[in-house]
């Protein structure tokens, strides 16, 4: 029985995140196999699913498809929306996972995902698995990882170029203490022996190889940070439906039918700015100033280029 459930619940997952436009219950029913019996029954067995999917952390969309009733309601699951909070992950740990996702992508879902995409195009209803990810998707694993392992094992002072959040190379000295990986990036903590000062770095800022030295170092007990960056706090409106990547960690001030006000920390300003300009013309930046200012000079600038 609990095989059963399991089995509907991922068919329902896939079914509701294949599709391009909102679901009846009357066409999920068809879709996915399990919904016997009554209409009651059904409806019963189909929100006990939609709860322990929620639990799970998977974000079903409602939506009214009728212009003239509200009764006949729709539900999706958005791509950008579909992941699991990991939390922090140590770097044994992602790589088991990275392969049992492949493993589970590659085998049971790949069939059922090719079954639930017959029968969805078989009632009319056009299927994208293109950029579904069916597996959890977890922070990929640079290719410098190794150097840098080899570097925190050794306990020796390490060098490398660094690409800073001016996009300017630096040249880091650094006494490598531990690795993580938070919001779909890697981390590498250390000292700066420069400035004796505790720093987080990108690992895909470096720059070229991890130079070891032969100095070596005493590691201290060291908790990884929850906050390594220095972050950029702007106050951005967003239309509805749109950047939702950027939705997703924001601090909802007030919303309207159109437009949702919301609170972003992005890395830099050069990173606030890339994003407003990358969302334009969903997205306005209303604070600081700075990233406004660039935002402003940026569009002014592209509008030169298009006159000439």
């Amino acid at each position: 029985m609990a095989s059963e459930k399991n089995e509907r619940l991922v068919n329902l997952t896939i079914a509701l995140l294949a599709t391009k436009k909102y679901l009846t219950k009357a066409q999920i029913f068809k879709l996915v196999e399990g919904y016997d019996g009554s209409s009651e029954a059904a409806d019963r067995m189909f929100e006990r699913d939609k709860e322990e999917l929620r639990a799970l952390g998977i974000d079903i969309e409602m939506k009214s498809i009728d212009a003239l009733f509200d009764d006949e309601i729709g539900y999706r699951i958005s791509p950008d929306r579909y992941r699991f909070d990991l939390g922090e992950l140590s770097a044994e740990e992602v790589s088991i996972l990275v392969l049992a996702a492949e493993a589970w992508k590659e085998s049971a879902l790949k069939d059922i995902a090719r079954s639930t995409s017959i029968r969805l195009e078989s009632l009319g209803i056009n299927a994208d698995f293109s950029e579904i990810h069916l597996a959890p998707t977890v922070a990929s694993v640079p290719e410098n990882i190794s150097e840098i392992l080899e570097s925190i094992e050794s306990n020796k002072i390490v060098e490398f170029d660094y690409i800073n959040q001016d996009d300017n190379s630096e040249k880091k000295r650094v006494a490598p203490l531990g690795l993580y990986s938070q919001k779909a990036k890697w981390y590498l903590f250390a000292l700066d022996t420069t400035k004796d000062q505790q720093r987080s770095y990108r690992l895909d800022r470096i720059d070229g190889a991890i130079r070891k030295t032969q100095k070596s170092f005493e590691k201290p007990d060291v908790s990884l940070p929850s906050i390594h960056f220095p972050t950029v706090e702007t106050l951005l409106k967003i239309r509805r439906d749109h950047a939702l990547s950027i939705l997703e960690g924001a601090e909802i001030i007030s919303e309207d039918d159109e437009w949702i006000t919301c609170r972003v920390n992005f890395e830099s300003e050069n990173v606030a700015i890339s994003q407003v300009l990358f969302f334009s013309p969903n997205i306005q930046a209303l604070q600081p100033i700075s990233v406004v200012s660039g935002v402003t000079k940026a569009l002014s600038e592209l509008i030169k280029i298009h006159a000439n």
